[in-house]
């Protein structure tokens, strides 16, 4: 393994490990009150938002290993279903955004529940039971990511929802995630996938990030064989990932 690799996964390796221990001690406050004794709401408040980053690094941690693992052609086909996938990365995005709905789309039992969650939460989930529900193969995880990155991206240009849409024809599978901001103006549109590229502050809204974002999510994209593009919208921007999986009916 080149000395690039090695260094990687000992960075993500050491990088957890205290992150770990700094989630689970903010659980540890805010869930056993009755053992470590009770907070007050400013307590709780700073103890809230140290769990909040604690998950931020340790996400951003995964992605690093998941893109060393691209980068070196390194793909694990599972078996597993849309809804799993779109849950985790739900889940991902709102634990940072909104720990109740967090936990709320945790709970979920079905997908109707998940949709309740969804509809009460802004977002606009078009696709049928079926589809949803049934097991193909792909690398879950790198699609977990590749979602999660363009959910986080339309909830933060979003003005009121966001809009989901999932559909298939054979093997091949079309995940479009829409925001109703102020999209993307076409003289970034060859650019917007560029590493480090950020596009100016747009209609008042500040852009905020590294620029990492997108090209991490099409290089993860790539490396299972799909396309990711960014389409002609109307209103706000809109992302398209398309990849072919295994479907088993």
């Amino acid at each position: 393994m080149p000395i690039k690799n090695i260094q990687t996964s000992h960075l993500v390796h050491d990088l957890k490990n205290p992150v770990n221990i700094i989630e689970t001690g903010a659980r540890s406050l805010l869930d056993k009150q009755d053992r470590y004794g009770s907070l007050t709401a400013s307590q709780e408040k700073v103890l809230r938002r140290m769990l909040r980053n604690a998950l931020k690094i340790r996400q951003l941690a995964d992605n690093m290993l998941e893109m060393d693992m691209a980068a070196r052609g390194v793909v694990r086909i599972t078996e597993c279903t849309l809804s799993g996938i779109l849950k985790t990365a739900l889940v991902e995005v709102f634990d940072i955004v909104d720990p109740d709905v967090s936990d709320a789309l945790v709970s979920a039992p079905t997908l109707d529940a998940l949709r309740k969650v969804l509809v009460a939460n802004d977002i606009d989930l078009d696709a049928e039971d079926s589809q949803l529900t049934r097991t193909i193969e792909t690398d879950e995880t790198k699609m977990c990511l590749i979602v999660t990155n363009l959910l986080s991206n339309a909830f933060k240009y979003k003005q009121k929802k966001v809009f989901l849409r999932c559909s298939s024809e054979g093997e091949f599978i079309r995940i479009s995630v829409r925001d109703d901001g102020p999209g993307i103006p076409d003289v970034y549109h060859q650019q917007i996938f560029d590493q480090y590229f950020q596009c100016v502050k747009v209609d008042g809204f500040p852009v905020r990030g590294h620029g990492l974002g997108l090209a991490g999510a099409q290089a993860l994209t790539e490396a299972i064989g799909g396309d990711l593009s960014l389409c002609k919208s109307v209103h706000g921007a809109e992302f398209v990932v398309q990849f072919k999986a295994g479907v088993k009916i």
